[in-house]
């Protein structure tokens, strides 16, 4: 414990620069590595320090352009010796750069940083980003690293309670601090129309149809084939012609093709189109008019119903986990029973037959709710607070 003499010493030491070390397997394209550039980010731009250790990733050019010092190891590994080894490599790193605080935001190196922070002194928390498998007592004895700290942070209410209802263990701190976007990208100021334009050219959409998207890695539980059936019962219903895309990283081939045979035995092929990866999420936004989040097990936060928000797009979601807080139902989107794709398609009807797709008011709406309660800025600055209560 830190005591101090006066009110103007704490207020020095509160202003004083704080060392923070983040670790993180790999900087890919998920949530947890753009938040964890958004805070090395925000640190640097306050005068503060931070440092990343990773082992691979896509936005590892990212982080470097934007000067974040990254150090690369294998804190990926699961292998219990590498984990052991990992203890001395963070430690010569806290040694190096005056580590005050141990940031992890994965279980695989958790257990190497945990041991790193007690041989050192340092303070240590997570970044609780996932809903964790707790089917067993050794999973959930793996996991339960992530709250052996001086503090944890939950991305949304709902990862909340799951540590709550889930662990015995509870960590000194526990404190919600929702994701963030950048509303600054995700704007429709962004938008490029001339681009908009070449892109429908570039991926064969027709100009007058309604467009639907769905974001996210094709794998089983984002629940694709559900959007697929719910379709198939839309377009019996609406006079309106529908496209669908599916953005993403889409490497899962034998999932791509099960979903193509759905969609032929469904005489749909040319409604849906396979795009892959793309880096112009602003404009694939941009191009779309409804937005679904059809995951079939509940998503920790959900970027998706954030982002097309900021958009204005109108949002359908599966009616459990982060998406419950962050779709306020009808009003800036809807939300449905998970997996249930009747539901899903009447959904989809109700908001195009009630136009509530291309409403001025359900745009300004969702841009009001991420605006006041989603912005990287506020996540940023919930983080750097709470770095500052833990070090106290």
């Amino acid at each position: 414990m830190i005591y101090y003499e006066s009110f103007n010493d704490y207020k020095c030491y509160m202003q004083s620069k704080i060392s923070v070390l983040q670790v993180i397997p790999q900087l890919d394209v998920s949530g947890a590595s753009q938040g964890c550039i958004d805070v090395a980010n925000y640190l640097i731009e306050n005068n503060h320090n931070c440092v990343v250790m990773t082992h691979s990733g896509k936005r590892l050019e990212d982080a470097k352009k934007k000067d974040i010092k990254v150090i690369i190891s294998p804190v990926h590994s699961k292998n219990p010796i590498n984990i052991f080894l990992n203890i001395f490599r963070l430690l010569k790193v806290i040694q190096k750069y005056q580590i005050d605080i141990i940031h992890v935001r994965s279980r695989a190196p958790a257990w190497s940083c945990f041991f790193a922070s007690k041989f050192s002194g340092k303070k240590f928390i997570s970044t609780f980003h996932g809903t964790y498998n707790f089917s067993n007592f050794i999973k959930k004895f793996y996991n339960s690293i992530m709250l052996r700290t001086d503090g944890t942070i939950a991305i949304s209410g709902f990862i909340e309670n799951q540590i709550k209802n889930q662990y015995s263990i509870t960590p000194k701190y526990l404190k919600v601090i929702y994701r963030g976007i950048n509303t600054k990208i995700f704007n429709s100021n962004n938008v490029n129309s001339e681009r908009l334009e070449e892109l429908k050219k570039q991926y064969s959409l027709e100009s007058d149809s309604i467009k639907i998207l769905l974001p996210g890695r094709l794998t089983g539980w984002k629940g694709h084939s559900v959007l697929v059936q719910a379709v198939a019962k839309v377009i019996k219903s609406v006079q309106n012609k529908i496209e669908v895309l599916f953005v993403g990283p889409d490497d899962n081939l034998g999932l791509k093709k099960r979903l193509k045979d759905q969609i032929e035995g469904l005489n749909m092929t040319e409604l849906f189109h396979f795009i892959g990866s793309s880096d112009e999420m602003t404009n694939i936004y941009a191009l779309s008019d409804i937005v679904i989040s059809s995951s079939t097990d509940p998503e920790a936060f959900g970027r998706i119903a954030v982002e097309a928000q900021s958009m204005g797009k109108f949002v359908i979601a599966s009616n459990h986990g982060g998406a419950v807080e962050t779709v306020i139902d009808n009003e800036t989107g809807y939300l449905y029973s998970p997996q249930s794709h009747g539901e899903l398609a009447d959904k989809i009807i109700q908001s195009i037959e009630q136009h509530k797709y291309n409403s001025s008011n359900v745009s300004a709406a969702g841009i009001k709710n991420v605006k006041e309660n989603y912005t990287v800025e506020a996540m940023c600055k919930e983080t750097l607070e709470f770095y500052k209560r833990i070090i106290l």
